[in-house]
Order: C-alpha cells, then structure tokens, then sequence
C-alpha cells in the first residue's frame, strides 16, 4: 500500500514541479533555519557540561549594599577559600583564580600579547576536568613561577608539534615587567563551550594577593565543590553567618567603623553561590572573565525557530488546498471505486511526509554549506559532528514525524471529505467553511511577519542611537595603546617624543580606558561614617584634554602642583551621591590607598560613559596616577591612521624593544560592547526575511485557490466589461483585510516585547511608534504585489474557457 503510494506521491511531483518546488523550497527554508538554531540552542545549553563533577561545582559571588548603591561581583577576597574548606560542612574543595587581561610574553626573539593570562591554585587540574598532555596534574602548578601553556600557545612560542616532539618543559618565558616563569606543563586548548578560556595557566602562588587575609580586598574569582547531596545554600548560610566575625575587625581597620554601625546604616554584604552550568547563561556580572550569553537570547531564538517551522507548516497546508480543484477528480474517482476513507487520509500524509524528508535532506545539505557563515555571525564554532550523533538523529526523526503531521494533517482531512459526486459532475463544493481556516493561517502568519519586522526596527534603531549617543567624551580618533608599563623609566621619555609630531594632538597615561573603566574602591568623607563604593579611574595631568572631557566646576589636575598626587576629583553623579553642592575643602579616605591619606577634592567632572551604555552612569573617582600606566590613550589628527601607527610603533621599538605593540581604537571598544545586540538584529533581519517570503508563498497558495473557486466569477465579469484592474483589487481585497487584521493583532505584542527589551538599557531610545506604521507598510505591500501576481495571471485568463461548461 505504502509503495503504491510513493508512486502516486512521485508521479504527481513529476507533473506538477513548479507546484512541488514551491512546497519543498518553503519546507527547506523553515526546516534549515530550525535546524541552525537548535544546534546553536545545544551548544549555549551544553556550556561546561564537559566537567564530570559540573553539576556539584558553583562560583562564590560576593553583593551587598554601601550608601544604597548595591553592587554584585564574581571576585572575592583571598582568605574566604580557605574558610570554605576547613568551616564549612559539606564543602569537598575550592579553587582560587585571577585573571590579568592582555598579557605580554616573550621567548627569545618570540613575543605576543596573550589575551588573558589565569593565575590558579595548584588544584586547577583536579578541580576542572582540562587535559595536561605533558605534565603532573597534581604538582604541575606547585610552587612559584611555574606556568602550564595550551597546546597552541606552545606551537607559537617553541614550535611544538605534539606528544613525543621535542618538550618545551622547562623553558623560561619572559612575561611582563621583567617577570620569568617556568614552563611546566602543556594543556590541550580549552573546549569552546567553556565559560572561561585560557592560553596560559601562572601558579597563583607567584602572586602576593594569594596570601592576602583581606576580606574585602576582592582580587579573586572562588569556586568551590560539595560533597554529593550537600545543599548550596546551607553552605551560603554557614558562610554568611561568619561574615560579622571575620569583616568586622576589617572594617573597624581600614574605615574606622564596626559592623553594627555599618549594618546600622543599611549597608550589607553577603555571599552567594552560583552553579557552573548556570553561569554561561544566567550571569552577567560587570567583572566576568569572559562576557557571557544571555538565556533571554535561548527563549528568543527558540521561538524564531518554532515560529519558522510553523510558518512552513502552513505554507505548506496553503499550498495544498489551494490545489484542491487539481486533486478533487482523483479523489472522486477513488471513492467511486471503493477507497475508505482512511486510505484517502493515509496516501495524502504519505505524500506530506514525503515533501518533509524531502525537504529535510536538503536541510542537512544546506547547512553543512551555510554552516561557516551562520559560525562566523554568531561567533561560534559549531561542527557538522553535532548533526550525526544518536541524540540529534532521534530529535531529527520526531521532528520529522511532527512537522509531517502538523504540515499535513489538514490537506489530507480537507482533501479526503470531497464528495465524489459533486466533484465528478462539476459541481464540486468545498466542505463547510474550509475558507475560515485559511484566513486564520494567513492572519497568523503576517502576524509573526508583523511582530519580526516591527522587532528588528526596534533592535537597529536602538544599536543606532547608542553608536550615535553624546558619551561625555569625543571617542574618535583615539588609540589605546596597551600595556604600557612595559615603558618602565621610558614612560615620560615616550610619551615627550610623541608629542614632537603634529600627527598627535595629544597623548596622556590611565589605569584603563572607556568604556572598560572597572576599578572600584571604597571612599568616606572625613567627616562622616558614611561609606560610597566608586569606580576608580587614573589618570594623567593630560588626559582632559586628550579624553575631552569637560570640567564643570573647580579645576583638573596639573603637572606643576606637587599636591595634586593627594587631590581627587568626582564626577557629577558621585557628587550627588555624596550629597555635596559645593565641594571646597571636603576630603575623602579611600581603601586605594594604605597610608590613610587625605584626599581633598579639586574639581567636579562632567559625567560620561566609562562603561557599557547598558549600564547606568555610576559615581566616579579620578586620582592622579603614574606615569607610565597600564594603557595609554592617544589622540591623533584625522585620516591616515595607518601612518600615524607607524609613527608611534617606531618609537615603542625604540622605548620598549622587548614589549610586543599592541593597540585598539577606543571607538572599537565601544562598538565591541554592541555585540550581543548586533547580532541579535542580525538574526532578526534573517529570519524576517524568511517569515516574510514564507508567508508571501503562503499567501500565493491562498490567492491560487481564490483565483481557481472564482474562475467563473472572473468570466462573468470580463464578459460584462471589467478590466484586469478591477479583478486585481477584487481578489486582493478580501487579502489586504487579512494582512490590516494580521497588523493589528500583533503591534500590541510587539511593543509589549520590545519595551520588556529596551528596559535593560540604561541608555535608550523611546519607543517609536513610526515602527508599525512602516511594518503595516511592508506588510500590504509585499501581500499586494504577490496576490497580484497570481490575480493577474487569472484575470489575464480567456473568459470563454471558463464559461463553456455552464
């Protein structure tokens, strides 16, 4: 019966190709969309499952509350490791971690920036699941100075081709401000799907921090494991219940307080643990050591991908009964001859089940060759290995079945209810109201049309105005120049044979620069108890100019006032947070410094954006700092980059030969901060297009059966003198009322989305209304233009033809 079947299913897809075209171009496009983003969705959801013991692993954070602003970080102090594992129960292991972004090394005559370099505990490779190829996991990292590298990293440095070559081990690397450490060990590359990555693995042992028994000196990021069955909050109970023992002698320390007037005032701290598996998605902490992804992002490509598919179900359902005037004779005649009923239901599944494998060959096809490009956009590194394992094929099987049955479960109930007689006398009527369903699918497919257009205006628009909003700051023509301190005494040197050039307007040394300004202390007026936790930002005498920034009361620092070195400057929001109007001879303590000084405010700065735009301005601190710094910002005249690089990079060879050039275009930086966005409106933009070109095949099919159950009408009224025009906007009538109902329903939910997105933004456009007039737009015309393509072809028709049976 099935083999009969395929014949039938065959047969008709040989006479009606453009038809059957159109069916499987439709399916493929929904199905390969669905396909990309369910191995997307797998690989986000798959983050740091590759450790065996994932599920008992968690990250230590540490939030609270100082003067009402709240604060929520992934860093600890140094001490809270070791109160984990021998106070608290149920604890079975920690590890200690800092990351040092951007780290220069060299080898002979080798030299490159490495991205970051991760200080750890000696534990890190029986704590984390990361493979040593060459080296001890137990004593690889024990003891000062010792440095395991990834399997790349040794290619690079040694030339390392692998087990057996010629070892590494025991090599000096050259790091940083004439640092040396021992090579010790070689690790395969981290697996992508990890929520931190690394080329190099330094004895946190080599660092002093490591020994620190400040508490809220926060430099570490702190994991830790419990035992099977142990609770994560009995843990972050016990741990919070020694908070007031083991912070308050610190405070009473460095701020000259104690815990209960500290509570006393509203502040607080307190530990929190967050599971391994959730961080990639659920955590978006200022201080990450890699950005992570956002699980609203899952939800949303979720549903583009269910929302496509069903889209392609419906075009396909369109298409199907649109042909029905095709399929009536042969349904009547295989009802004369005997054919149940469910034979009927059974050969057009079949026939719906074979355009859906069909269709999904060619998916796998697809994207195998769209693979690169869909990696490229989403920065990801997705294989074809991931299309062929058991799990995935059976998923692919039960989508198939589903997709099958969704897509052709109402042709073939439709199709099998024609009766046999009405259809074989030419007097065929559909079933009862077969037409309602019909609108109700295309209604709903301009709506998801409607809600994905009036979205990616939304997305664009917003990406426009913060690449276009007023920062503080004039972030153009601005080189980064990073790691600096490699100057050395050449600092001053440097940066005064810079400036011998018209080419640099100006050049000037900070710890960091926007919008990566991340530094935070803890200030307090000398005369109050209160206490503010502000970012910290240091700079140069030069920098307001080179920055320009723009002082609205008091003065910047200057290079000839030796008392400078103690002066601060707030910024507007700081200063409001202080509650300070007039700032003359007010002075700030600060955990910063260690000698206790008094810091006396010069000036109030106008406040700008040292960080992502998403985030809310923040109070700001600015102190004088060295010369050199970490980075150096540089301003140099328009156009020609390229020669003015050239310039600088001369004289960092000549200052420091040993240190590798390495720079970024502030205004890259910003944009960098945009890209979770960007590609979001990417995917929109894509997948609109595809709803919006499935749901015109969709509506293709409709005008097709409209045009075939008014073929007579049609005849009628060119025999009575209507022109071609008057057929077209007769059929695109009843159309043009589906897409305006489609439009209606879904601007409500499409601002309802978008609004619940822009909320995030600290910075943001309002929403613009303008976006669904033009969605409306869009929508009318595309359904104008491909109903009249079909209206035409049946107006265009001899009314003779049409008229001659009656």
């Amino acid at each position: 019966m099935v083999k009969n079947y395929l014949k039938i299913v065959i047969r008709f897809m040989l006479r009606h190709k453009g038809f059957s075209l159109i069916n499987i171009a439709g399916l493929t496009i929904g199905i390969t969309s669905t396909l990309l983003i369910i191995l997307y969705i797998r690989d986000e959801l798959r983050y740091d499952t590759f450790h065996p013991d994932a599920a008992g692993i968690y990250r230590l954070g540490f939030s609270g509350a100082l003067e009402g602003r709240s604060f929520s970080s992934t860093q600890t102090g140094s001490p809270v490791a070791d109160v984990l594992r021998k106070e608290i129960p149920g604890v079975d292991g920690t590890l200690r971690m800092a990351c040092w972004a951007t780290f220069p090394v060299r080898y002979k005559d080798r030299a490159f920036t490495e991205p970051k370099l991760l200080l750890v505990d000696e534990n890190f490779f029986r704590f984390f699941h990361f493979n040593l190829i060459e080296g001890n996991p137990d004593s690889v990292l024990r003891g000062e100075r010792k440095i395991v590298i990834t399997e790349s990293a040794a290619r690079r440095y040694f030339d390392y081709k692998g087990r057996g070559d010629k070892t590494p081990i025991g090599k000096i690397l050259a790091l940083a401000q004439g640092y040396n450490a021992h090579v010790s060990g070689i690790a395969e590359d981290p697996p992508l799907n990890s929520h931190f990555h690394f080329t190099m693995l330094l004895s946190l042992s080599s660092w002093d921090e490591a020994n620190s028994r400040d508490w809220l000196t926060r430099r570490l990021v702190t994991y830790f494991k419990l035992k099977p069955g142990a609770p994560a909050d009995e843990a972050m109970s016990r741990l919070n219940g020694l908070t007031e023992k083991k912070v308050g002698h610190e405070l009473g320390h460095q701020n000259h307080s104690d815990w209960v007037a500290f509570s006393s005032r509203g502040n607080r701290l307190h530990f929190f643990a967050q599971p391994l598996l959730d961080i990639h998605l659920h955590s978006q902490l200022g201080d990450e050591i890699e950005p992570n992804s956002d699980i609203q992002y899952i939800y949303i490509f979720g549903s583009v991908a269910l929302l496509v598919t069903v889209l392609a179900c419906i075009n396909f359902m369109n298409l199907s009964t649109a042909r029905s005037a095709t399929r009536a004779r042969e349904v009547g005649v295989r009802k004369v001859i005997g054919a149940p009923y469910r034979n009927l239901v059974g050969q057009f599944l079949v026939e719906s089940f074979s355009y859906v494998i069909v269709a999904v060959f060619i998916s796998l096809f697809m994207v195998m060759v769209s693979l690169p490009v869909f990696n490229y956009f989403t920065n990801k590194g997705l294989t074809l290995d991931s299309l062929f394992t058991p799990v995935f094929l059976g998923g692919l099987l039960i989508f198939v079945a589903m997709v099958g049955l969704l897509a052709g479960s109402y042709p073939a109930y439709y199709l099998a209810r024609f009766n046999p007689v009405e259809v074989l006398t030419g007097k065929m009527r559909s079933p009862r109201k077969p037409f309602s369903l019909r609108n109700l699918l295309v209604i709903f497919q301009f709506f998801i049309s409607t809600v994905l257009i009036v979205s990616t205006i939304v997305v664009y628009q917003q990406l426009r105005f913060i690449q276009g909003a007023n920062i503080g700051f004039d972030k153009a023509n601005v080189i980064n120049l990073l790691h600096t301190k490699n100057l050395r005494d050449n600092g001053v040197a440097f940066k005064r044979a810079l400036m011998e050039y018209p080419e640099i307007s100006s050049a000037s040394y900070a710890n960091r620069l926007p919008p990566q300004v991340d530094w935070q202390s803890v200030f307090k007026p000398v005369d109050s108890d209160n206490e503010y936790l502000l970012a910290l930002y240091e700079m140069d005498a030069d920098h307001l100019e080179t920055m320009r920034y723009t002082m609205v009361k008091g003065r910047f620092f200057s290079a000839q006032i030796p008392g400078d070195s103690n002066a601060i400057i707030l910024n507007q929001t700081a200063a409001k947070k202080l509650g300070w109007e007039e700032f003359k001879g007010k002075k700030l303590v600060t955990n910063y410094d260690h000698d206790g000084r008094q810091r006396e405010v010069i000036g109030i700065i106008q406040d700008f954006n040292f960080q992502s735009l998403k985030e809310p301005l923040q109070p700001l601190a600015v102190v004088l700092g060295p010369e050199p710094n970490w980075e150096m910002a540089i301003r140099i005249t328009k156009g020609n980059a390229e020669e003015k690089l050239a310039l600088i990079q001369s004289f960092w060879k000549k200052y420091a030969p040993d240190a590798p050039f390495e720079y970024e275009f502030l205004d890259w930086n910003f944009e960098a901060k945009q890209q979770a966005e960007k590609r979001l409106g990417m995917i929109f933009t894509v997948f609109t297009s595809l709803a919006i070109f499935i749901a015109c095949l969709g509506l293709l099919g409709l005008a097709t059966f409209k045009a075939e159950q008014a073929t007579k009408e049609i005849g009628i009224r060119k025999v009575m003198g209507a022109t071609v025009g008057d057929m077209v906007l007769m059929i695109n009538k009843d159309f043009l009322k589906l897409v305006v109902t489609a439009n209606l329903l879904a601007w409500p939910v499409a601002g309802w989305a978008m609004h619940r997105w822009l909320d995030q933004f600290a910075f943001r456009i309002a929403f613009p209304w303008s976006a669904f007039l033009i969605a409306g737009g869009i929508t009318l015309v595309i359904a104008f233009v491909s109903v009249s393509f079909q209206a035409v072809k049946a107006a265009s028709g001899n009314p003779v033809k049409s008229l001659r049976n009656e």
